[in-house]
Order: structure tokens, then sequence, then C-alpha cells
């Protein structure tokens, strides 16, 4: 689905940076600096969990809002990606890619 979201997405007129492992993730959140992070928590390397957490504790990146994008759909994973600081959390299975722009605009609004 990234790859249809990210087409969406840039064709929303969104600029649109990926990274496909963990290990890189947070470098490259703080070296781009993105208005907002869709962020999965499976990811090779460093998982999703850890990426926020650093996120959130770091000075440079911790009031770039994340939106937890991620298949894995528990209460506990929900409850716990919140409480870590995310700002949403969806369902890649129960969400269709324009309600996944709709919550990404939504975000963007609230936090500028």
């Amino acid at each position: 689905m990234s790859g249809i979201l990210a087409t969406h997405l840039i064709d929303e007129g969104f600029a649109v940076v990926t990274v496909v492992d963990g290990a890189t993730a947070f470098e490259r959140i703080q070296a781009e600096q993105p208005d907002i992070v869709l962020l999965d928590i499976i990811l090779p390397g460093v998982g999703g969990f850890d990426i926020l957490e650093k996120l959130k504790q770091d000075e440079s990146t911790k009031t770039i809002p994340v939106l937890i994008l991620s298949n894995l759909g528990s209460t506990e994973d929900m409850k716990r990606g919140i409480d870590l600081g995310a700002v949403g959390y969806l369902v890649k299975a129960n969400t269709a890619v324009e309600e996944i722009v709709t919550n990404i605009k939504n975000v963007l609004v609230r936090h500028r």
C-alpha cells in the first residue's frame, strides 16, 4: 500500500520521502524535518515503537506529528502508540487511501 499511498499523496500535492527500514528512519526524519511522519510499527531493523519513542524524546523532532499506519490493530498496540506520542493510529487493512489522506490533512491543520 505504501506505493499506492505515496502516489496518491504526490497527486494531492504532498512531497513524499520514504524510508524502508527502521535503522535509517530516525536519522532521515531528523535530517528532513518533515511536517508529518507516517510510521509503520513493523519495520526491518528498529521497530516503529522504538522510533516513535526516540522521536518524541529528541528536541529536534519531538514536535513533529506522527501518525501510525500499521496492520497491527490490537487495542494494546493502539494505546501504546498514542501513549508514546502519536497523534493517531490507523489500521491499514481497515482504512481507505482517501481516509488516510483526510487524516493527514486534519493532523497538518491542527499542528500548524
